[in-house]
């Protein structure tokens, strides 16, 4: 029986111009095999195999037939059965493997995933790696949201040491409110940036981070846990105080907007503090705030959809030195001295007739890197640093009696 002809479009727009070829002796092939994009000497083969009957040679040769490689119809018919009734919850290329190496049926894993996509069948479909992400849209008021990050870079130039910008932005605004430089991102530095952040415009509605240690615990058990899993860290504990939100972000591209702030810092600033002749840390963080910061506020900021600004006024009875800040319990010892951080710090009192022996200090460890001791009954008490106790390496021969006599006294 024949096979009636189907012809696309393409083989349509082919016929047209070939019979136009044909019948218009001012039509030449060059011109044909330009508006087909082919060569000339297939022009002419089309154009001869135009005088079959119906136009026959414009369709490829092997169209409808069978390919020579083809797998056979019951092969497939058994794949499919085969995974219907025995690997449905397999994958493309372990039910590849398990057909080679149980039933002896070679098939490439392409093949199978064509038999069983066109099925209908197989393994539900897997969306990219990548999770699907969707621009966030800006806040609406000036402190609602703050970025504070750190971003590590060679500030001073090449030849002088990396340092770390820490750098409070606003997410409404894009407008940065305060940075400072420092040899890491520590606690302490973070504590500072947040404290001019709040005197010079008061504390934000919540902070948006990574999961950096000093903001959050992040290690799991082993030979360095430093932070209880169930304890909030330092930063923690004063946003609580403050009731001041935190955002973690799962990634670096979700804060995308404080991540391009502080690459465009590092393609501008840079080039300000070598043209300035800046050369140190300090140097650049007065650089920073007094010109560059409002520099760049009114040339790439933009005003909030919300005037009303987000930020809260600090509380009048609260001392943001005491809330931010390492708070640590320690207990008097019987000569008055506390330990902490692997120094001795003798305690002043002032009324001889108060004894703090066995009691409970609270010390703090300010971001300035002072410490301080508090007790409720006598608030802040002075505190004198002891120097450190020198060891006496020459006599190493002591006897057991000798070294526990020593440890007595």
């Amino acid at each position: 029986m024949e096979q009636s002809l189907v012809f696309t479009e393409k083989d349509m727009n082919r016929l047209r111009v070939v019979r136009r070829l044909i019948r218009d002796t001012k039509f030449h092939a060059s011109q044909a095999a330009t508006i087909l994009g082919l060569s000339v000497r297939q022009v002419f083969r089309l154009k001869a195999r135009v005088q079959l009957p119906k136009a026959a040679g414009i369709p490829h040769r092997n169209r409808g037939r069978t390919p020579h490689n083809a797998k056979p119809r019951r092969l497939r018919h058994r794949v499919l059965t085969l995974y219907k009734h025995k690997f449905f919850d397999y994958n493309f290329t372990h039910f590849t493997e398990s057909l080679a190496e149980e039933y002896g049926i070679l098939l490439s894993r392409e093949t199978v995933r064509c038999w069983l996509r066109s099925s209908g069948l197989g393994p539900p479909l897997r969306h990219s790696t990548r999770p699907h992400r969707r621009r966030r849209e800006r806040r609406a008021r000036l402190g609602e949201l703050i970025f504070l990050d750190g971003s590590l870079h060679h500030w001073l130039g090449m030849d002088r040491p990396m340092l770390t910008l820490i750098l409070a932005t606003d997410d409404a605004t894009g407008m940065p409110l305060y940075g400072l430089f420092a040899p890491q991102e520590t606690l302490n530095a973070c504590f500072e940036v947040f404290y001019h952040v709040a005197c010079r415009h008061g504390l934000p509605t919540a902070l948006y981070l990574d999961r950096a240690g000093q903001f959050t615990t992040t290690r799991h058990g082993g030979v360095h846990r430093f932070q209880r899993d169930d304890k909030p860290t330092h930063f923690e504990i004063a946003m609580q105080t403050l009731l001041v939100g935190i955002i973690f972000a799962d990634s670096p591209q979700a804060r995308g907007r404080g991540e391009r702030i502080n690459g465009s810092f590092q393609g501008r600033f840079v080039a300000e503090l070598r043209r300035q002749g800046i050369r140190t840390a300090t140097a650049a963080t007065d650089y920073l705030n007094r010109v560059f910061i409002p520099r760049y506020a009114r040339r790439f900021g933009v005003a909030p959809r919300d005037p009303n600004p987000g930020f809260r006024p600090v509380p009048k009875n609260i001392d943001l030195h005491h809330v931010l800040c390492a708070r640590y319990t320690r207990t008097v010892a019987n000569d008055d001295t506390i330990s902490f951080n692997g120094r001795c710090y003798q305690l002043l009192l002032t009324n001889r007739r108060i004894s703090l022996v066995g009691a409970k200090v609270d010390v703090q460890e300010w971001f300035d890197g002072s410490t301080h001791v508090f007790h409720p009954r006598t608030r802040e008490i002075p505190i004198r640093l002891l120097p450190k106790a020198r060891i006496n390496h020459s006599n190493t021969t002591n006897t057991t009696h000798d070294a526990f006599a020593l440890q007595r006294v």
